[in-house]
């Protein structure tokens, strides 16, 4: 990690957990060290890493339980890569901190506070900043929440925050009628976020959310997000979930909308962009209580060429076998940028303190007319094992074959404890 700006919160954190008139902190902690080996195509060698993420928590460090306080981060270290500083991380070891903050719980849930290291995020947008947020909860049927601190930029090999490099925003929400008949369950956003980079506005965003349910069979949401610095539509997005029979039915249909932006400091804003939509209709069907039908289909338009993309599967749970399930789909794609027809099949199975897990991939692709199928194969199994009450130990290997590598193994083993 580079950058001065996250020792704030731990300064912080040590604080509030050295000894003093308030009782000892509940500390908890959970880690997991991971080792992963696989091919870099661009080096064309075997590389590996060694990783170490660590999550350390204390929910209730004052008599009266307002105060708290959560971190997660990880090291890193890689094998093999030689000094390429373009394909490969550095030889150093190599630390990334995620969150690291104190929260405080005004009292009767009315919100919270929390200074530090954090991720925040809006209708209108989101990051991670060394900053500040607040939130204020139950007031009527309004809620409020606003942040501002040091835009936190995370790069391939470090995450850092300098002055002038800033992130705020806010946001507006209420909800209605949470016990309504016909008409239940309101709730409405408006949000708004700015990125600065050396004090130059970047990003500027307008948010909007609104959902409505319906005879507690339905549900309608909205959400759309204004480019306010290069004035235009950013996404949108319009969806309905009906239910007609509880448990056992579900149709979604949605229309999805967006138009690529970039921070206005960016090299990206010079290259034209096109904007996508796409409608989307999906059923889930459940047969019985160990058979799962679905299937989808999507017409995606990509401002004049066009696709059509289907899928069909279902999920087994038999009684025959207590604790496996099957997975089995069906997807065809016709159109931009060419055609696809695969399979996956996957299969999972829980017993005692062991989950075994195992699937397929077969994709056959056609980039246009003129050109030949080919093929593209995933083959992968995973388990995990439960040593004891706070301990894991999990392991997951694969191996890709398609026309650029014949063969393209990794795998991760990982031993999680909580403590």
């Amino acid at each position: 990690m580079k950058g001065k700006r996250w020792l704030f919160p731990v300064v912080l954190l040590l604080l509030f957990l050295a000894p003093g008139p308030a009782r000892a902190a509940d500390v908890r902690f959970q880690s997991s060290t991971q080792y992963l080996w696989y091919n870099d195509p661009f080096l064309d060698k075997n590389q590996s890493d060694v990783v170490e993420y660590l999550k350390v928590g204390a929910p209730a460090i004052d008599n009266a339980g307002r105060f708290s306080a959560f971190g997660y981060g990880r090291v890193s270290k890689q094998f093999n890569s030689g000094q390429d500083g373009v394909f490969s991380d550095s030889d150093d070891i190599l630390g990334r901190l995620y969150f690291f903050y104190v929260n405080y719980a005004l009292p009767e849930r009315r919100g919270d506070i929390r200074l530090g290291r954090q991720y925040v995020a809006v209708g209108a947008g989101a990051g991670t900043i060394d900053g500040i947020r607040a939130d204020a909860r139950n007031l009527g049927p309004l809620a409020f929440s606003a942040f501002a601190g040091y835009d936190v930029r995370y790069r391939e090999t470090t995450d850092l925050s300098r002055a002038g490099d800033y992130l705020l925003g806010a946001s507006v929400g209420a909800s209605f009628l949470k016990e309504g008949t016909a008409l239940h369950n309101t709730n409405l956003e408006l949000s708004y976020l700015r990125k600065y980079n050396e004090t130059d506005i970047v990003r500027e965003m307008l948010g909007v959310h609104a959902d409505q349910g319906f005879y507690k069979k339905a549900k309608a949401y909205v959400d759309w997000r204004y480019d306010i610095l290069h004035e235009a539509n950013s996404e949108f997005l319009a969806g309905l979930k009906v239910t007609p029979f509880a448990g056992l039915l579900s149709i979604t249909g949605e229309y999805f909308s967006s138009y690529p932006n970039f921070d206005a400091d960016s090299i990206f804003t010079v290259f034209a962009v096109s904007r996508y939509r796409e409608a989307l209709g999906r059923v889930d069907y459940i047969v019985t209580p160990q058979v799962t039908l679905f299937g989808s289909y999507t017409r995606a338009d990509y401002d004049g060429p066009t696709a059509d993309t289907g899928s069909l599967g279902a999920r087994f749970r038999p009684k025959q076998v207590e604790g496996l399930g099957i997975r089995a789909a069906v997807d065809i794609r016709r159109g931009y940028p060419g055609d696809l027809t695969g399979f996956d099949l996957s299969a999972d199975y829980a017993f005692k303190k062991a989950n075994l897990g195992a699937g397929i991939t077969y994709d056959v692709f056609q980039r246009d007319s003129m050109t030949d199928d080919f093929s593209a194969k995933k083959y992968w199994a995973g388990g995990s094992y439960e040593v004891r009450k706070n301990m894991t130990a999990r392991l997951r290997v694969e191996d890709k074959v398609t026309r650029q590598f014949e063969n393209e193994f990794s795998g991760r083993a990982a031993l999680d404890l909580r403590f």
